[in-house]
C-alpha cells in the first residue's frame, strides 16, 4: 500500500491529524484482508502512487517482496 496523502494544500493537516488519518486508513485496509484475504501479507507505507516524493514502477516488470526482510526489489 501506498503511504496515504495527509494533507492537501486545501486541507493542511497538522501531525497528529495526519496520523490519525493514516492510522485509519491503515486499519481499514487490515479490516478488509482480514475479512477477504486474511493469508494475504500487507506491505504499508510504500512511495508510490500519489505520494510524496513519488517512485514510479512501470507496467511490464516484476517486484518481489520480501516481508520478513522488509525488502522490496523492483526489475524493469
Amino acid at each position: 500500500m501506498g503511504r496515504p496523502k495527509t494533507w492537501s494544500f486545501a486541507q493542511p493537516n497538522d501531525p497528529a491529524s495526519a496520523a490519525r488519518y493514516a492510522s485509519g486508513q491503515r486499519e481499514a485496509v487490515l479490516r478488509a484482508l482480514a475479512a477477504y484475504a486474511p493469508r494475504t501479507m500487507a506491505v504499508f507505507d510504500v512511495d508510490l502512487g500519489h505520494t510524496h516524493p513519488q517512485l514510479v514502477i512501470p507496467y511490464g516488470g516484476s517486484v518481489r517482496v520480501d516481508g520478513p526482510a522488509r525488502r522490496i526489489t523492483v526489475t524493469y
